[in-house]
């Protein structure tokens, strides 16, 4: 075969031809090496645009750029998150800041303080109050004698002239307060089911939730029969149990937000007002809020401080401590004050005057408090003022007293004497919502999962579900949903504003079971001593006022 390819020329010279051709193809399949595809880039760009060479040369300008633009282009990005994430340095403080204080409140062991109790008495000495006394006079046909009492002067108390003031300020950091912890929806379902709540008084909140949304007026305040003042104060206070902040819920925010602002506009300020709005500064930290009861409460705390507690004489700054809800009152707001972690100097020596004039009025021997005259109750105390020793009770646990011995003999004495809760007046109490809503918080905390509450639990949702007036059809959600509302009334001779009063009474009974945690055992407020100092300071600005809810 090669003797034949070599005696003709011109097979020869095809086969010659042929492999030329195969070598020129194979180059075209050679990868060539970086410095090559270099000098062909170099070469090509000089070369006139449209030509080959240049069409070639942008390709292969493509092909070196790809994987160069893949590694560096994260790389530039990861620089920029890196840039972005280091906070400036006045930022990086203010969030230390934010968070300290969140981290310091969350470990307040102190259980949020029982506000709503100063719905009972306004304390303004310039705004009508409303509440009809407690039972003033040993006689039970007096009912309305004006009772001395220490009251806050609020002429140059700061007044919020914003429209929107609670509205206007957003914490740079979120944080959970004690009192939102302790209100958040998952906090209240475990304490529905550890407590006894259950879906039906849900039902019930909400019923009552939603009529009291209807009742407020335009202004943003709820009608009290001589004032409004306290009685707003009472309703927001009824919201802010449920955890509902100034506008921070799509049904109801609003509805906070607003009688929240008309407390906020009034020069005076009871001590309902007050405790409402440092509830409400507890539930959102809104400084605004703070602004305003800071000031009141300093003036409560000095003026209490100063008391002289004892039947009143000629020329004297005595003060008789006898109507014992407007001291609890005054306690409540302070220790709401005290709770949400505003300044106030003299607080804790207002609440120990304050637990003064508990003790002035309890019959240590025997057990029991009066509010109806100066002095502790007599053997033949009334009967029907027997909701008193209640009262007593709440205010000497909240003054860090509840392991002081008259408190266990009064306890003694309720535990055979009070009867079921009811809507109708009994013969222990002729305000049976407000004694039953004292006796409610009285077993929550002392008697919490043992019998004595389960049985009175029981009592109370059964009375309170069947007592409510339902209503369908005249009110609409958030959603445009129509849902039912409800309020209760009662037969009461001293609530001054029905159904109002008496609904945000029971309501606030219907959500004992997370609006605070028990605070009665001994160990809540232990005080290892009981001092009963003599009081030197001198009371100021003695008023008379009329009690309304």
């Amino acid at each position: 075969m090669s003797d034949t390819i070599q005696n003709n020329p011109e097979i020869a010279e095809e086969l010659a031809e042929e492999e030329l051709k195969i070598e020129e193809i194979e180059k075209q399949f050679e990868t060539p090496s970086f410095f090559d595809r270099i000098k062909m880039l170099l070469r090509g760009l000089k070369a006139p645009a449209g030509s080959r060479e240049y069409k070639e040369a942008l390709i292969e300008m493509q092909r070196l750029l790809a994987p160069v633009g893949a590694v560096v282009i994260p790389l530039i990005f990861i620089a920029i998150l890196f840039v972005c994430s280091v906070p400036s340095k006045s930022n990086k403080d203010l969030r230390d800041i934010n968070v300290a204080k969140a981290e310091e409140e969350a470990t307040l062991d102190e259980p949020p303080p029982e506000m709503e109790d100063t719905v009972e008495q306004n304390t303004d000495q310039t705004v009508e109050t409303e509440v009809l006394n407690d039972i003033s006079n040993p006689s039970i046909d007096n009912i309305s004698t004006p009772t001395d009492v220490v009251t806050p002067s609020t002429d140059n108390a700061p007044v919020v002239e914003n429209p929107n003031a609670v509205m206007d300020i957003q914490a740079p950091v979120k944080m959970n307060t004690v009192l939102g912890q302790a209100r958040s929806a998952s906090a209240r379902a475990r304490s529905l089911a550890k407590f006894g709540g259950d879906a039906e008084t849900e039902r019930c909140v909400m019923r009552a939730l939603r009529w009291l949304k209807t009742q407020q007026r335009p202004d943003g305040s709820w009608a009290g029969r001589s004032g409004s003042l306290h009685m707003t104060g009472f309703v927001v206070l009824t919201y802010l149990a449920r955890g509902i902040k100034p506008g921070g819920d799509p049904e109801f925010g609003d509805t906070v937000r607003k009688g929240v602002e008309f407390l906020m506009r009034q020069r005076s300020k009871d001590a309902i007002a007050l405790a409402a709005l440092a509830e409400a500064y507890g539930l959102s930290h809104n400084p605004n809020i703070r602004e305003i009861v800071e000031s009141s409460l300093n003036e409560l705390a000095d003026r209490m401080k100063e008391t002289i507690w004892g039947p009143y004489r000629d020329g004297s700054k005595n003060v008789e401590p006898r109507d014992l809800t407007k001291l609890t009152f005054y306690v409540m707001a302070l220790r709401s004050a005290q709770l949400s972690r505003f300044k106030i100097p003299n607080l804790q020596k207002g609440l120990d005057k304050l637990r003064e004039g508990f003790l002035h009025q309890a019959n240590k021997k025997y057990g029991g408090f009066s509010s109806a005259y100066y002095g502790p109750p007599p053997v033949n105390y009334p009967r029907i003022m027997m909701w008193h020793y209640m009262l007593g009770v709440v205010g000497m646990q909240y003054v860090g007293a509840g392991d002081n011995p008259v408190i266990d003999k009064t306890l003694g004495i309720l535990m055979d004497e009070w009867e079921p809760p009811t809507l109708t007046t009994t013969d222990i109490s002729c305000c049976p919502v407000r004694a039953n809503y004292w006796t409610t918080m009285v077993f929550f905390n002392y008697f919490e999962g043992d019998k004595r509450w389960a049985e009175w639990n029981g009592k109370m949702k059964a009375c309170y579900k069947r007592g409510q007036h339902k209503e369908l059809g005249k009110y609409q959600d958030h959603r445009g949903m129509p849902q039912e509302i409800g309020y209760w009334t009662c037969e009461d001779m001293h609530i001054g504003t029905q159904p109002i009063a008496p609904t945000c009474y029971v309501a606030l009974q219907l959500m004992v079971y997370y609006r605070y945690l028990p605070t009665g055992q001994k160990s809540a407020w232990k005080v290892t001593e009981e001092k009963e100092e003599k009081v030197t300071g001198a009371a100021k600005d003695d008023v008379e006022v009329v009690i309304d809810i």
